[in-house]
C-alpha cells in the first residue's frame, strides 16, 4: 500500500474512532455506582476493566435501580467498542503504522497492534460474561485482568513505535510530529506501569491525537513523510 493511501485510511479510521471515544460520554447512565480503592478518579468503564475482584465490581455496580441502570449503560458501551471503537482505532494505528515503517519494524508493529485489538474484543467478553451474573468470578476477572493488561501494554509500545519510527525517518517533519507521538507514548508507557491512574489515558489521548493530525499533514505531503527503506 503507498503511505499516501495509507495515511488518508488511516485518517478515516481516527476520525471514526474519535467520533466513538466522544460518544462513549454521552450515554445516558455511563455513572458508576461506587468505587474500589484506587479507582476514584478513573472513568467508569475503565474502571469496570481495573476491577481486580468480585468484591471490586460489586463495589463499582452498587444496587438496586442504580445497578441496573449501570449495568444497560455499560452494555450500551460495550457494544459501541466492539463494533466502532476497537475495530477503527486498531484501522487507525495499523495503517499509520504501515504508512510510517517498512521492513521488520512495520510488521512487528502492525502484529503488536492487531493483537491488542484482539486483546480489546477478548476484554469486552469477559466483562459480558461477569455482568451476566454479577459480580463475577475470580476466574472470570483474572481473564479480565490478562486481557486488559495485553491490550494496554501492547497499545502503548505500539503507539511509541510508530513516532519512533518516524523520527528514524531523519528529516525535520516526521522527526517532530514523530517526538510528539513518542512522548504521548512513552507517559502511556509509564502510566501502563503505575495502572490504576490516569496518565496512561492521557497519554493515549495525546499521542493518539498526534498520530490523527500527522496523518491528515502527511496526506497532502505523504513524500516528505515517506520512511527510509530497510
Amino acid at each position: 500500500m503507498r503511505p499516501r493511501t495509507a495515511w488518508r485510511l488511516s485518517v478515516l479510521a481516527g476520525l471514526i474512532a474519535f467520533a466513538c471515544s466522544f460518544a462513549f460520554g454521552k450515554i445516558p447512565g455511563l455513572i458508576a455506582c461506587g468505587t474500589f480503592v484506587g479507582s476514584g478518579q478513573l472513568g467508569p468503564i475503565l474502571a469496570f476493566e481495573l476491577a481486580r475482584t468480585p468484591g471490586d465490581v460489586a463495589a463499582l455496580f452498587g444496587g438496586g435501580a442504580c445497578r441496573s441502570t449501570f449495568v444497560s449503560a455499560q452494555n450500551t458501551g460495550l457494544w459501541l467498542d466492539a463494533l466502532g471503537f476497537i475495530p477503527s482505532y486498531t484501522a487507525f494505528l495499523v495503517l499509520a503504522a504501515i504508512a510510517a515503517s517498512r521492513g521488520w519494524a512495520q510488521r512487528a508493529i502492525v502484529a503488536m497492534l492487531l493483537i491488542a485489538g484482539l486483546s480489546d474484543e477478548i476484554e469486552g467478553l469477559f466483562m459480558w460474561r461477569i455482568m451476566s451474573d454479577l459480580p463475577g468470578t475470580p476466574a472470570q476477572l483474572h481473564g479480565l485482568w490478562w486481557a486488559v493488561h495485553v491490550k494496554f501494554g501492547l497499545l502503548a509500545i505500539g503507539t511509541t513505535l510508530i513516532g519512533l519510527e518516524l523520527i528514524r525517518a531523519l528529516k525535520q517533519w516526521p522527526m517532530l510530529f514523530g517526538l510528539v507521538i513518542a512522548v504521548g507514548g512513552a507517559a502511556a508507557v509509564y502510566g501502563f506501569w503505575l495502572l490504576p491512574n490516569t496518565m496512561m489515558m492521557a497519554g493515549f489521548t495525546y499521542a493518539w491525537f498526534a498520530i490523527l493530525v500527522t496523518a491528515i499533514v502527511a496526506s497532502f505531503a505523504a513524500g516528505v513523510f515517506a520512511p527510509r527503506r530497510v
